[in-house]
């Protein structure tokens, strides 16, 4: 399967927290966009997550341990590991995260209105 950033319309996980997926059949790869100043609060889910930061910034909790993550700067949280973010930069952020096993619980999760994507940049 190809795809493009723009080829897939974003789900909505909350306000201002879009996230493009493909999935595989062991891993879901996905653009996650986060508008200035968001914050999702702390969960936990029982896939391992790996990911990279593409642009912008943001504050991260993973497991009780708070870093600003900034373009090039990646991760790992192990399963059922409690973690938060904050988007801190004044331009939001753009990461590239992978989540294995794939997020199923993404398919009830309705689509954004917008189809525009903030990377790459055209």
């Amino acid at each position: 399967m190809f795809a493009s950033t723009n080829d897939v319309a974003p789900h909505a996980l909350m306000d201002g927290i879009h996230v493009r997926p493909v999935h595989g059949q062991h891993i879901t790869l996905a653009v996650v966009e986060l508008s200035a100043g968001v914050r999702m609060p702390e969960h936990q889910h029982h896939q391992e997550q790996v990911g990279l930061v593409l642009r912008g910034e943001f504050t991260f909790t993973v497991g009780g341990e708070t870093q600003v993550r900034r373009p090039g700067d990646m991760w790992v949280i192990p399963p059922h590991i409690p973690h938060s973010v904050e988007a801190t930069g004044d331009e939001g952020c753009t990461l590239v995260e992978t989540f294995s096993p794939p997020r199923a619980d993404w398919a009830d999760v309705p689509r954004a209105e917008s189809n525009a994507a903030m990377w790459p940049p055209r």
